[in-house]
């Protein structure tokens, strides 16, 4: 199947920030007050839906569903679909289509997630494409969030506040 030309640029784009090495995926390292400038929308929330299948055009995409507890930066919503190149599952038609680094997401999981803006076919996806994922952990009653590529936490509100700051925005 052909792809546009839009689909095809943004699959390369993406890939061109990934650099492939013999068993892993290296990625520049971003700070973090890179990706929140950089970010678009910022929101701490909650995956309440995940679905593959082809856009409009054709081309490979999930649509990712979050329940919206805060907005960081950009317009206020309680709810945000985006739609990401590439599968989270093969399609019916047996084809899977994924881009190195790009993070997947599970139901039920909380993340706070630094998103570019969507381009002119409705693809986004995180800043640095894990780097802008953090999940969140439950460690008892204490809440932390830990970031894809940087195996470190920090406690939830303490980042929160932090990435507030950075965006001088917060609902």
């Amino acid at each position: 199947m052909r792809f546009p030309l839009g689909v095809a640029s943004v699959a390369i784009a993406l890939a061109a920030t990934v650099v492939p090495a013999p068993a892993t995926t290296l990625v520049r390292r971003l700070p973090l007050e890179q990706v929140a400038a950089e970010a678009a929308r910022v929101v701490h929330a909650t995956v309440i839906d995940v679905h593959s299948d082809r856009d409009e055009w054709g081309a490979p995409a999930t649509w990712i569903t979050f329940d919206v507890a805060r907005t960081l930066k950009g317009s206020v919503a309680r709810q945000l679909t985006i739609k990401q190149f590439g599968t989270a599952a093969p399609l019916d038609d047996g084809s899977l289509a994924r881009i190195p680094g790009l993070p997947r997401y599970t139901v039920g999981e909380e993340v706070v997630l630094f998103l570019r803006g969507d381009s002119a076919r409705g693809f986004t996806s995180p800043v640095g494409l894990g780097q802008g994922v953090y999940r969140v952990v439950h460690r008892g009653a204490r809440r932390a969030v830990q970031s894809d590529l940087a195996g470190k936490e920090e406690d939830l509100g303490t980042f929160l506040a932090r990435v507030e700051r950075l965006t001088g925005q917060g609902h």
